[in-house]
């Protein structure tokens, strides 16, 4: 292990990191040996910033991009402990620490990291050359008053899940196989192959049953127990994050179990106090189904620089 790694392991155990960002994560995802990540430090030995990246080839070219299944990456900063830290002094630590972590970077043909929602600075990338996107997704902030969550639904899921609880029961299985191929049907629907390697897939769930970090919630036919939906939810200890779904086409759209699961996983949020990203879809039907839970629309960074523009439009292209 690099000595980089082996102080970001540090820096993780003594501070709060996102999952994603978790070295056992980017293990799982990249591969032991195909991630690494650049630190900051406050003019001494104390870490006050970091950049893991996963570095991969694509047209026969070095690049970064985020992992599979990692819907976050980019930098994760920390800060200060001072109540009266000002603005001006906050947005001068940033500009300071994102600037070693570029600086740090390898040269690559093209960069693209999401940024977590967290993070609401980047003018450092953009004065080293980086372009920008803005994304969306929905979050809970809060899920520990279930009653003021329901008054949020929209009427019309509120009659969707009445038809999920009509038609399935919700229960909790370790069940991948069922999981991944479920999510595959979703995909096979819309005519889209599906966008993950089962290998990869298989990593991830190792390394979060190992850590209880994950949990599979099944939609069962009430009379005959076939499976309609389910969902794959991750977990810290401060935020859920919705990693995989799906649904049979001939049982689920009917029975709206998806909608049931979805309230599954806010219930579970709600009883250990946790936050929920929906990691919400830019597609316009799946916006309009996560919109409808009440949560916050919430930006977030899409961050890239490439070599040229016919390379960027590859890229782009096998996105």
């Amino acid at each position: 292990m690099s000595g980089s790694k082996e102080r970001y392991l540090e820096f993780c155990a003594g501070t709060y990191v996102p999952i994603q960002l978790q070295p056992w994560w980017l293990d799982a995802v990249c591969g032991a040996g195909r991630w690494s990540v650049a630190l900051a430090n406050d003019g001494g030995d104390r870490i006050v910033g970091a950049l893991p990246y996963f570095l991969t080839r694509r047209l026969g070219l070095p690049v970064i991009q985020l992992p599979p299944f990692t819907a976050y990456s980019g930098p994760w900063l920390q800060y200060p402990d001072n109540p009266d830290f000002k603005k001006s002094s906050r947005y001068g630590f940033e500009h300071e620490v994102y600037t070693q972590l570029i600086g740090q970077l390898p040269r690559v043909a093209y960069f693209s990291q999401t940024f977590r929602p967290e993070v609401h600075n980047w003018l450092p990338f953009y004065w080293a050359g980086y372009r920008q996107t803005t994304r969306y997704t929905y979050l809970l902030p809060e899920t520990d008053n279930l009653e003021t969550l329901y008054e949020g639904l929209k009427n019309k899921l509120r009659t969707d899940l009445k038809t999920a609880a009509r038609e399935t029961e919700i229960v909790q299985e370790d069940d991948p196989d069922l999981l991944f191929r479920l999510n595959g049907q979703s995909f096979g629907r819309k005519g889209l192959r599906q966008p993950y390697r089962r290998e990869a897939f298989n990593a991830l769930h190792a390394a979060l049953k190992e850590r209880r970090q994950s949990v599979c919630f099944i939609a069962r036919d009430c009379k005959t127990s076939a499976a309609h939906a389910a969902l794959y939810l991750v977990f810290d200890t401060q935020q859920a994050t919705l990693l995989l779904s799906g649904f049979d086409p001939d049982l689920g759209q009917r029975s709206r179990a998806l909608h049931g699961l979805y309230w599954a996983a806010i219930r579970f949020c709600s009883e250990r106090g946790l936050s929920l990203d929906f990691e919400g879809s830019m597609e316009r039907g799946i916006e309009r189904a996560l919109r409808a839970f009440g949560g916050q629309m919430t930006p977030y960074f899409q961050v890239w620089k490439a070599d040229n523009r016919l390379l960027e439009m590859g890229m782009l292209l096998l996105r």
